[in-house]
């Protein structure tokens, strides 16, 4: 009986992974040649900065939110960090300090704003997006300066042994929220202030608190992961970020995270970026244009949502 309820619980997880392994057999169909253990490993190096951006977005959508500001805040990450290290090994802490504070002040005021003066999520992170994207084309001046220590460049390109250090942090985010998530107090008053809100105040939970929480923890994770991007490409570059925001949206809602809160989590979520990396290497292979790849997007992500509604 326990057996089954758990599988009744984690029924829609498994078909997240059950949607993964068709996918890889399709790709490895398609490209036998490409679909080695190296070129797989690669492109989790590659995936590692969407799967703690999803992550970030995976805990707002727990809440009934959303983060349009993801991308933003990559980008302005990726600039801050470029133009303060300036290729020196010694600027590598105060370049990371000051990224992470500056992404923590954004998730902040994302969380005041929707809780204490009660303007919705979208409205809020949109805005907050403008007002960042204005905020490094000012200080750029539209031609962003400097570029990332090498020693920096080791948490992207590094490998200890056949694994790459970006996926170990990857692995190392994601096993931390799932273990928040799943097994403390604390991750069921995550679960429980999205599912139901005025239930949770009555319960005695401070939901406005775990809100704005929620927002600051994304937009730190956001700009983790601007700061993994950033070793990886190595130079500041201007909107750099900007296709954050739908990917990360798209790999949650494949995951099972519902748009209403209090449903899905992270372990969907790493099922559903390694998906959206394995699509996006598909229609390269198959010499989908640009515009044919953002179709797919958004029919993926809307048949996700219908599914979802469907089952809720």
């Amino acid at each position: 009986m326990n057996v089954r309820l758990s599988l009744h619980k984690y029924k829609q997880t498994l078909g997240v992974f059950g949607l993964l392994l068709a996918v890889l057999a399709f790709s490895a169909a398609l490209s036998p040649e490409s679909f080695s253990a190296s070129h797989l490993l690669n492109m989790v190096r590659q995936a590692a900065p969407l799967g703690i951006a999803a992550i970030a977005q995976t805990l707002v959508l727990l809440v009934a939110g959303i983060d349009l500001s993801v991308g933003a805040t990559i980008s302005l990450v990726n600039i801050l960090a470029a133009s303060m290290m300036m290729g020196q090994n010694g600027n590598i802490g105060m370049a990371v300090a000051v990224s992470l504070g500056v992404s923590c002040l954004i998730g902040l005021i994302n969380g005041v704003l929707i809780t204490r003066v009660r303007i919705p999520p979208f409205l809020v992170t949109l805005a907050m997006s403008m007002v960042i994207q204005g905020v490094y084309m000012v200080y750029s001046k539209g031609s962003p300066k400097g570029s990332i220590a090498p020693g920096f460049r080791y948490l992207s390109d590094g490998w200890l042994g056949p694994v790459p250090v970006s996926a170990l942090i990857w692995i190392a985010v994601w096993a931390l929220f799932a273990f928040l998530l799943y097994k403390t107090v604390w991750g069921r008053k995550v679960y429980a202030t999205g599912g139901n809100p005025m239930t949770s105040l009555l319960s005695g939970i401070r939901t406005n608190r775990m809100i704005i929480l929620m927002y600051t923890l994304c937009s730190l994770l956001a700009g983790a992961a601007g700061l993994l991007l950033s070793a990886y490409i190595g130079v500041a570059s201007v909107g750099v970020g900007n296709t954050y925001t739908l990917n990360t949206v798209a790999a949650a809602v494949i995951g099972g995270t519902a748009f209403s809160g209090g449903k899905g989590g992270v372990a969907g979520t790493f099922a559903g970026v390694l998906i959206m990396i394995l699509l996006q290497s598909l229609l390269t292979m198959l010499n989908v244009p640009e515009a044919g790849k953002f179709i797919s997007q958004g029919l993926i992500i809307a048949i996700m949502v219908a599914i979802n509604q469907r089952r809720k």
